[in-house]
């Protein structure tokens, strides 16, 4: 994984992103499923981290982060990976470029994005994800033994929404 030139700040930021890089890239590579994923992110960000990215709900906590993003994402695409290209930072704000990696039906499919991180005393409050959805949703589209677990996983998503509405 490579700096991008451009990583500017104190050295106490440069150290703080570069370190949030590397829990990054670990928690990514090679998930053993939604509990794990979950426990080594949740050690590592604020509690009350917020998640913004396409396709899925805004979510604000570590319950909602937990109830509307990493259940659903995992119930839909159970071996979920993703290999970090390079990264930069900018103060607080931390930029990760990766690719995601994932099997639709029985094809790999891969992704890339951009988070777009801030930190707090070293940990993350919040992260706002860009990428393209439509290489994924083309693969589902054109991948009949995928739907199944799609819709299990837009249907979690769904009621997550549904019991955070309902509770408001």
């Amino acid at each position: 994984m490579k700096s991008v030139n451009g990583t500017t700040g104190t050295e106490e930021q440069q150290s703080a992103a570069a370190a949030w890089v590397r829990q990054f890239a670990a928690g990514w590579r090679d998930p053993a499923g939604p509990e794990q994923f979950a426990a080594h992110f949740e050690a590592l960000v604020d509690p009350g981290f917020r998640l913004v990215q396409p396709m899925l709900p805004t979510v604000q906590g570590l319950a909602e982060w937990r109830e509307g993003f990493v259940r659903p994402t995992f119930a839909t695409l159970p071996d979920l990976r993703a290999e970090v290209d390079g990264w930069a930072s900018r103060g607080d704000t931390v930029y990760i470029e990766f690719t995601m990696i994932a099997t639709v039906g029985r094809r790999t499919v891969r992704w890339p994005a951009v988070d777009r991180f801030t930190l707090r005393g070293g940990r993350p409050v919040e992260r706002v994800s860009y990428f393209d959805p439509m290489p994924l949703v083309r693969a589902v589209a054109v991948s009949p033994r995928s739907w199944p677990r799609f819709l299990r996983g837009q249907a979690m998503q769904l009621r997550y929404l549904l019991r955070r509405r309902s509770s408001r």
